[in-house]
């Protein structure tokens, strides 16, 4: 069945040379995979279990994460079948909340441009920095400053890889899940190997041992905020489809299964991926190596060659990641642009002619991704950016979660859509709700959550000058 207009609730997003759909099932899969095996779970598992203080709690989280991932997938699935229209989150809060003057959506779309999607490559980029100077410290040396500057090169080479022809960048989505796939697995077959005694010197139980299995764990609820946040930082990339719709094949029907073929392979391969840490480190090398875990755990089994080839392979899969995540963000920003949701909407929505790639998108995003590398003082760069864009993250997956129960109020889903029940948005606002309210809780964390605030507040400024110029 076509959707009806209301439904639709915006005009058709993109030029046909942009647009046309092109991705079928598997590719919208990759799309998915592609954009959420990044740095997340080599780096972040060690920051969570020092969060939480013990090994089971730990990894509960990471099995609750992948519910939340999937439920939220699941979500966005059926948003996407109700409206099938490029531009990220801002089709579903225009067609719930259409008042105030698709408010909502305009500070949705002002947040992505300047924060979120910025956030994500350059937080990416940064990292591949910092995994090519421990890779290679001998090339690179070990200052931070180095990181940032590889940071902004791998943000300018992709950028200008983008430019040439929008289906380049489409075509090799596939074969960069197909290698970030490939790394996870063999990362996590070997932990595996080693858990059942391919290499028993290696081996250490230390973690599941009654002194760390459960005793320890925090109960302070802003902590488990902050844990949280790691965990569906990983997780992130679910909703990557969604916001590419347009360019799906047959999307009514290859929506759900790109979907769950995508986060079921995400949760699988995550998972793994812990036991695989567990079993290598000790608890305390788990709880205190942060972002070095990767190159700890490649160490202890292979030596220092060893680790240098694991670190580099992780720079090359975070690269990937940061390109996938690249594309995606230009054709948010470029639909945006289109349906009148960011100022000033002609330029945002411009393509070239010939290639229909979006330059303007493209260059934006640049920019901004360039300025988050560069502001965050010295220490933990990483963490900084990626506390800074969690926060307003999910305030819109709340917000998206809530659209989405409105419209199954407000009416059926067209026929042959995807759909689930009414409960599964509103587990996702609850979850929203928590990591929205808890971090207040947590010292380290209230100063971030304060300036996402302010971020999102500055949407204000687009909002009028929209409103103005709609008006005028």
């Amino acid at each position: 069945m076509t959707f009806t207009d209301h439904e639709k609730g915006l005009p058709a997003t993109g030029s046909g040379a942009m647009n046309a759909p092109r991705l079928n099932m598997y590719q919208g899969a990759a799309l998915i995979i592609g954009a959420t095996i990044g740095s997340g779970i080599f780096t972040n598992p060690g920051k969570v279990v020092g969060l939480v203080g013990s090994t089971l709690p730990s990894l509960a989280l990471w099995i609750f994460g992948a519910l939340v991932a999937s439920v939220a997938a699941l979500n966005y699935a059926e948003l996407g079948s109700r409206i099938t229209l490029s531009g990220g989150d801002a089709p579903f809060l225009d067609a719930a909340f259409p008042r105030p003057h698709r408010f909502l959506a305009i500070v949705y779309s002002w947040t992505r441009l300047v924060l979120i999607n910025p956030g994500y490559n350059a937080s990416l980029a940064y990292l591949v920095g910092q995994y090519l100077t421990a890779a290679f410290p001998g090339a690179f040396g070990t200052a931070e400053s180095t990181n940032r500057w590889i940071g902004s090169a791998v943000l300018v080479l992709q950028t200008l890889a983008c430019v040439p022809s929008n289906h380049t960048a489409g075509a090799i989505l596939t074969w960069v899940a197909a290698a970030s796939v490939l790394m996870l697995t063999l990362f996590s077959g070997t932990g595996v190997a080693v858990l059942v005694g391919v290499a028993p010197s290696a081996r250490t139980l230390d973690s599941f041992s009654a002194q760390h299995l459960v005793a320890g764990t925090t109960i302070n609820p802003g902590t488990w905020a902050s844990a949280l946040f790691k965990v569906l930082w990983a997780y992130d990339g679910f909703s990557n489809l969604a916001s590419s719709l347009s360019e799906l094949r047959e999307p009514e029907r290859n929506i759900k299964r790109a979907t769950l073929l995508g986060i079921s392979t995400v949760a699988v391969l995550y998972l793994i991926a812990n036991i695989s840490f567990f079993v290598v480190l000790s608890f305390d090398d788990m709880s205190t190596l942060s972002e070095g875990i990767a190159s700890q755990w490649a160490t202890k089994l292979f030596g220092t060659t060893g680790a240098t080839a694991v670190t580099a392979a992780i720079a090359v899969v975070v690269f990937a990641c940061c390109y996938v995540v690249l594309y995606s963000a230009s054709r948010i920003a470029q639909a945006q642009g289109e349906t009148r949701l960011m100022f000033p909407a002609s330029w945002f929505a411009a393509v070239h002619p010939r290639t229909g790639t979006p330059l303007n998108a493209l260059a934006f995003n640049l920019v901004m991704s360039l300025a988050l590398v560069w502001t965050p003082p010295k220490g933990e760069i990483f963490w900084t950016i990626i506390t800074l864009v969690s926060y307003p993250l999910w305030v819109f997956y709340g917000l998206t979660a809530l659209a989405l129960f409105v419209l199954k109020r407000r009416g059926p889903a067209p026929e042959g859509a995807v759909t689930v029940p009414l409960v599964a948005p509103l587990f996702i606002v609850a979850v929203a709700l928590f990591l929205c309210i808890f971090p207040f809780f947590d010292a380290d964390q209230v100063v971030p959550a304060a300036l996402s605030w302010a971020f999102m507040a500055a949407g204000i400024v687009p909002y009028y000058l929209l409103r103005r110029n709609s008006s005028s």
